[in-house]
């Protein structure tokens, strides 16, 4: 392998990533029934085409890697850390094959003396480790840690290193330690602090001020980031307890209490123009934050004052192109301002029903910042990470008045996001629906003792109920990966090993995000179970015991609902051969007691009007429900 080979091969990349997003967006343009399925079958074929042209690609390319000496000369080696780093720029990436391009680098030049290569490596294995961790906290979060320390401590020799790639690698790895690794629980308060003390140290040496005419770039990020922090620390050691996954940590009194007056300090000597501008959106929302906690104001005070910069100031994606501002900035301009607009509306004096007109206007601004948004992006994990703070914070659900407005917020957010997801929630809430209808007015007995229903005739009582709680069952079953939709997204090539160890962890992500609230908790258990196997041998989690579960037949509903969509999908999982329904149930049959409730598995296979709803599900009302989504929510 040569390196035009190389190069071509990440050009050749970037344009099926590149086509990927045209695609996508052909599907949300308004369009007739027609037009629409047309594209949806455009789509699909494309995906299975170069799903398998990359699968064989890739194949060869990785087995040509795994050997002990990969055939490639110096050229070719430069070449790959090229493509690596042009990847790392990219607007569009995939993290996982950057993930793997590091990993080869690193094996080859683990053991050289080139400082720039090896820390270009490091960088790209902490970024990437780092944007795992906004999915799954372990081990991806203790790696990016050591990774960005393993950068950061080469500021020690600052002087002595005379590349300014590195130069910047050290600056960004302490800004990520700092920040985002103390924002995701991996570096604690105390850490940070003590991190921050060796970037002033830095920022005060001879040997950045050697490099301040020369790369100021250099020192303008460090004196960027070292305020940043002090600006924002307070704010960062009050905010564990509001994270999805809770932090353990405790921030020592004697440390908050340096923390709050260096805080003030800095804002005390911050020069704040009277009319503000969109970038100052950090300062704004963390210094309220930092006024409402130490009594300087009142929560009404601090919410009007950024519901009045948010008006002013919100930016239309659409120009993101024409103004000065990073695509990152303006992910970060809404969710913070928005998180921080619900987080002091919550607390605010005003009458409920003015907090529930404001909400609904915040939720309009979610919703119709990622309508615009592209579907893949760069930081598709950044922006799935905020949403799942703004769907999960458990104070806002007080401005609700049923479970049924909480999972409705919920959705709305995640399908603004990623709509193949919640097709597919759609198709199993549709076969739990017709399956347990069938139940309920033909063989009742099998549903009782389930939720305390004592006969037939109390079974078809709550028939209403019970389907209610099989509708909402099925949309939330998988909403574990909201945070993962980069990856279930990825139907072009195949997962490497650490996508599918990801997309396992699903179910537990679910059970988390549905314990915060007791109206979502009766749906934890079927968002924890619905990959586990019927007899409890089998599946995933291995934590969970479905067969002790007081849910287990709406487990098993589900279970057999799932599979059988994703059996029969034709159109949105492209890295297999769609089968019949037919086909699944012959399955069904074979592993009924093992895998699947063998009474569901007879009731289905006995009851012929029932297997022809299924059919018709799976086929021509598949593109109905497909393209009413589409239309209703995105066109």
């Amino acid at each position: 392998m040569n390196s035009e080979q190389i190069r071509k091969f990440f050009a050749d990349y970037q344009v099926v990533l590149k086509r990927v997003e045209q695609l996508e967006a052909a599907m949300r343009i308004k369009s007739d029934w027609d037009t629409w399925c047309a594209a949806l079958r455009e789509r699909a074929e494309f995906f299975r085409t170069e799903y398998a042209r990359m699968n064989a690609l890739m194949r060869s390319v990785m087995l040509e890697f795994a050997k002990e000496e990969p055939d490639l000369d110096d050229d070719a080696w430069k070449q790959l850390q090229i493509s690596m780093m042009e990847f790392y720029c990219a607007d569009t990436h995939d993290l996982a094959l950057l993930m793997e391009l590091a990993k080869i680098l690193q094996k080859h030049y683990g053991h050289s003396n080139n400082l720039a290569a090896m820390t270009d490596v490091d960088l790209t294995l902490a970024y990437t480790n780092l944007e795992f961790s906004r999915i799954l906290r372990e081990p991806y979060g203790t790696r990016a840690r050591d990774y960005y320390r393993k950068i950061s401590v080469l500021s020690r020799n600052f002087g002595a290193i005379k590349e300014h790639s590195v130069h910047q690698a050290i600056v960004v790895a302490y800004a990520n330690l700092v920040m985002s690794c103390c924002v995701l629980g991996t570096v604690t308060m105390e850490e940070a602090f003590a991190i921050w003390e060796e970037m002033k140290e830095l920022q005060a040496s001879d040997a950045l001020a050697a490099t301040r005419e020369s790369e100021p770039d250099v020192g303008r990020l460090l004196d960027i980031f070292i305020e940043r922090f002090g600006t924002d620390a307070y704010a960062l050691a009050k905010s564990y307890d509001r994270t999805i996954e809770a932090h353990t940590r405790f921030v020592p009194p004697e440390l908050m209490s340096r923390i709050e007056q260096i805080t003030a300090e800095y804002y005390e000597k911050l020069d704040k123009p009277e009319d503000s501008t969109a970038d100052m959106f950090q300062i704004i929302t963390s210094q309220c934050e930092f006024d409402c906690e130490t009594g300087r104001r009142t929560a009404d005070e601090c919410w009007k004052e950024i519901h009045t910069f948010f008006r002013k100031t919100k930016p239309k994606v659409e120009q993101l192109g024409e103004v000065d501002v990073r695509e990152i900035d303006v992910i970060s301009y809404y969710m913070t301002c928005l998180d921080a607009l619900i987080s002091f509306l919550v607390e605010t004096t005003m009458p409920m029903e003015d907090k529930k007109r404001y909400f609904r206007e915040y939720q309009q601004d979610i919703r119709d910042f990622i309508a615009d948004y592209d579907t893949r992006t760069g930081h598709g994990n950044t922006l799935n990470n905020a949403l799942e703070e703004l769907a999960f914070f458990p104070n806002a659900y007080a401005l609700f008045d049923t479970a049924e407005e909480k999972i409705d917020y919920i959705f709305r957010l995640v399908v603004a996001r990623h709509c193949t997801a919640f097709l597919h929630s759609l198709m199993v809430s549709a076969f739990a629906e017709a399956i347990l209808s069938a139940i309920i007015d033909k063989e009742p007995t099998l549903m009782v003792g389930y939720h305390g229903v004592t006969s037939p005739e109390d079974v078809q009582a709550h028939r209403a109920e019970i389907l209610q709680f099989a509708h909402d069952a099925a949309l939330l079953h998988d909403v574990g990966k909201n945070s993962m939709l980069e990856i279930i997204e990825t139907q072009h090539r195949p997962l490497t090993d650490e996508e599918f160890g990801i997309i396992r962890s699903h179910p537990n992500r679910g059970g988390q995000y549905l314990s915060i609230d007791e109206d979502l908790a009766r749906y934890v258990d079927i968002a924890r179970g619905h990959h586990k196997f019927y007899n409890g041998k089998g599946g995933y989690p291995n934590d969970f015991d479905n067969t002790a579960s007081p849910e287990r037949f709406m487990i098993d509903i589900i279970t057999v609902c799932d599979c059988l969509d994703a059996a029969t999908d034709q159109y949105g999982r492209n890295y297999h051969q769609a089968k019949t329904t037919d086909e699944v149930l012959a399955e069904f049959k074979r592993d009924a007691g093992v895998r699947y409730n063998p009474d569901i598995v007879r009731f289905i296979l006995q009851d012929s009007a029932l297997r022809d709803t299924l059919r018709e599900i799976s086929g021509s009302r598949r593109l109905t429900i497909y393209y009413d989504t589409y239309k209703h929510y995105f066109m």
